[in-house]
């Protein structure tokens, strides 16, 4: 039963993935061939998104992007992030007057600011100050981590989306 209820937001995430297997960096421009991601710095209060953040970019660059990683002096390109926001707010509840609210549905969302930068021709080839990545959840059922887990899925998506869409 876990599956079946959890397809609905496993199988857009894998067919997304799946479009993305590029080789010998895909549409980046030819003399970009390696990365460097810098820490990512987060501005909210929820601890540890920018240490998964920086993880997930740095995989998503190796193996979404094709780049290979290296030291900032020796990348080619520098990928920058920061979280600027996190929320988690209840999006399907039934009120009941003075009681509160039964929630049924919970949405997190992680705003952030990304810039890639081309170290070879001194010049920024990407940026979104306003990316979100969104994941919903059951909170009769799951936690908050699972839906701060989608939105960051969600979230690395758009950046491989947005830097290879450019070229």
């Amino acid at each position: 039963m876990y599956w079946i209820r959890h397809l609905s937001r496993i199988a857009p995430l894998a067919l997304a993935t799946a479009c993305y297997s590029f080789s010998g960096g895909g549409g980046l421009p030819g003399h970009i061939s390696t990365a460097y991601v810098e820490p990512i710095t987060n501005q909210t209060t929820r601890f540890g998104l920018s240490e998964i953040l920086t993880q997930e970019l740095l995989d998503a660059a190796r193996d979404r992007l094709g780049l290979r990683l290296a030291a900032e002096g020796d990348a080619d390109a520098i990928i920058r992030a920061s979280i600027q926001r996190y929320s988690d707010d209840a999006v399907n509840f039934d009120a009941r007057e003075g009681v509160g609210a039964d929630v049924f549905q919970r949405r997190v969302t992680i705003a952030a600011r990304v810039e890639i930068y081309d170290a070879t021709r001194d010049e920024i080839i990407w940026t979104n100050a306003g990316l979100t990545g969104v994941g919903e959840y059951d909170p009769n059922s799951e936690t908050e981590d699972t839906g701060t887990e989608v939105a960051l899925e969600n979230l690395i998506q758009k950046i491989v989306d947005g830097a290879q869409s450019q070229w």
